[in-house]
C-alpha cells in the first residue's frame, strides 16, 4: 500500500466532504462522514475491538468508547489525521499494522481521514448493531428445524417452553405445538416459567453484541416487557421463588439482577473469569448459585451481590450446568470433564461429597427431579442417564439419541423428562 498525504486532508478526503455537502451529479448525496467512517469500523475492526474482546484496551462499541482510547492513550485526535494512531496504524506507518488479517482500501482508508479531519463528529448507536443490521439474511433452500437449546415445564404442567433459533415454541407435553413466540435474537440458551406459570422468562443475544430479555404472558401468547443487558448472549435465566426477581447469566462473564416487573436492574454481580453459563437460585431466594466456564461454583448473597465462602471447585475443564437441590444445601454441577461432583453446603463454601464419571463426553445438562431424589444428565456422547442423587449410582441409561441432547426438563409430577435435541426435535419419556 502506498503512503498517503500526511497534510491536514487528502484530496480524496476532501473530494468527499464536499461531496457530502452538495451531493453527487445524480442528485444522491453521499454518506455523512461518520456514518461513512462507523460503517468502515464496524465491518474492518469491531470484531477485535468489541465490548467483550478490546484488543489493546480498545473498544469501539460506541463513539464514547472509541474516544476512551486503549493501552496506548487516545486513537485519534479530531481535526488531525496525521498525528492520530488510528489513522497512522490502518497507513502502516505504525506497528502493529491494522487490521491484522490484511490492510484496508486505499478508498477506505480516505474516508477514515477525511472523518477525522473534518473534527470526527460521532456517528449515532452502538457498531455491534450496525454491523448485524448488514448481515445478509441466508435462509436454507428446505425447511429445517432449528436446534432445541433450552427447555421448560410449566409449573401446572400443561406445557412445554421449548427455546429455538429465534422462537420458541410452546407444547402440549407430548410434543404437539400450541404456539410461537417468535422476534428474538438468534438462539434462545434459556428459558423458564415463573413460580405461579404466569409469566414465561427467555434468555438470548448476539455474540459480543448484547443480551435480550423478554417477559411473556404464556397463556396469551403475547410480550409483557422486554430489554437489552449484558455485552454477549445470555446462557441462563433463573425466577426468584417469589417472581419477583429474574437473575440473568452471559458470555460477558457478569451476572445480573432484574426487577421483573419493571425490567429495572437491580445488582451487577462480577467474580467469574469466564462466562457463566448457568444460574439457580435456593429456595429460600436469598442464595444465588452460578457455574462457570472459570471451572467454579459460587454461591451469592442476592441482598448485597457478595460471594459467600470460597468456589466449590475440582472440576479440570469449563462447567455447563448446575442444580440447586430442593432443600437448598447441596448442588451439582458438571461439564467437559465428563464428571457430575455434588458439595454439601457450609457456611464458608462446600465439602465435595460425591462424584462421578459419567459420561463418554462433556455434560451438557443436568436436572433434578422435585423430591430431590433423581439426578439426571444429559452428554455430548447422545446419553440421557438417571442417578441416585445423593450417592450417584446409575440407575438407568436411555438409548443412545440420534442426535445431540442440549436440553432436559422435568415435568411438576417428577414422572415426564423432556429432551430437547439438536435435530429441533423434543421427546418425552418417563422418568424410573
Amino acid at each position: 500500500m502506498g503512503v498517503l498525504s500526511s497534510g491536514p486532508a487528502s484530496l480524496a478526503g476532501f473530494l468527499l466532504l464536499a461531496a457530502t455537502a452538495s451531493g453527487s451529479a445524480g442528485g444522491r448525496s453521499e454518506p455523512a462522514p461518520a456514518e461513512a467512517a462507523s460503517k468502515i469500523l464496524a465491518r474492518e475492526c469491531y470484531s477485535c475491538h468489541n465490548q467483550v474482546k478490546r484488543s489493546g484496551s480498545l473498544s469501539l462499541h460506541t463513539y464514547r468508547t472509541l474516544m476512551k482510547g486503549g493501552n496506548k492513550g487516545p486513537a485519534l485526535v479530531p481535526g488531525r489525521s496525521d498525528e492520530s494512531r488510528m489513522i497512522q496504524m490502518v497507513e502502516g506507518l505504525l506497528e502493529p499494522i491494522m487490521p491484522e488479517d490484511g490492510f484496508l482500501a486505499e478508498p477506505d482508508i480516505e474516508v477514515l481521514r477525511a472523518w477525522v479531519d473534518a473534527g470526527a463528529p460521532p456517528w449515532e448507536g452502538d457498531l455491534g448493531r450496525m454491523r448485524l443490521e448488514r448481515l445478509p439474511d441466508i435462509r436454507p433452500a428446505e425447511t429445517v428445524r432449528p436446534e432445541v437449546a433450552s427447555l421448560a415445564f410449566h409449573p401446572g404442567g400443561t406445557m412445554v417452553a421449548a427455546g429455538s433459533y429465534r422462537e420458541v415454541r410452546l407444547l402440549r407435553p407430548g410434543g404437539e405445538v400450541q404456539a410461537r413466540l417468535t422476534g428474538l435474537a438468534e438462539t434462545v440458551r434459556s428459558v423458564v416459567f415463573s413460580p405461579d406459570g404466569s409469566q414465561l422468562a427467555s434468555g438470548a443475544g448476539m455474540p459480543s453484541r448484547f443480551g435480550e430479555v423478554k417477559i411473556w404472558d404464556p397463556a396469551a401468547r403475547e410480550l409483557v416487557r422486554g430489554w437489552e443487558g449484558h455485552t454477549d448472549c445470555i446462557y441462563s435465566v433463573a425466577f426468584s421463588p417469589d417472581g419477583s426477581v429474574l437473575a440473568t447469566a452471559s458470555y460477558d462473564r457478569l451476572i445480573k439482577l432484574w426487577e421483573v416487573k419493571t425490567g429495572r436492574e437491580i445488582r451487577t454481580i462480577s467474580g467469574h473469569v469466564d462466562a457463566v453459563y448457568s444460574l439457580a437460585f435456593n429456595p429460600a431466594g436469598d442464595r444465588l448459585a452460578s457455574a462457570s466456564a472459570d471451572r467454579t461454583v459460587k454461591v451469592w448473597d442476592v441482598a448485597s451481590g457478595r460471594q459467600l465462602g470460597t468456589p466449590l471447585s475440582g472440576s479440570t475443564a469449563e462447567l455447563f450446568t448446575m442444580a440447586f437441590y430442593p432443600g437448598g444445601r447441596r448442588i451439582a454441577a458438571a461439564g467437559t470433564d465428563k464428571m457430575i461432583r455434588i458439595w454439601d453446603l457450609g457456611a464458608d463454601g462446600g465439602t465435595l461429597a460425591a462424584s462421578v464419571f459419567s459420561h463418554d463426553g462433556p455434560v451438557i445438562d443436568l436436572s433434578l427431579t422435585p423430591d430431590g431424589n433423581t439426578l439426571i444428565s444429559a452428554g455430548a456422547d447422545g446419553r440421557v442417564k438417571f442417578w441416585d442423587a445423593l450417592s450417584l449410582e446409575e440407575r438407568k441409561a436411555l438409548e443412545a439419541q440420534p442426535d445431540t441432547v442440549l436440553a432436559l426438563a422435568v415435568s411438576p409430577s417428577g414422572e415426564t423428562l423432556a429432551v430437547g435435541r439438536y435435530d429441533g426435535i423434543v421427546v418425552f419419556e418417563p422418568i424410573p
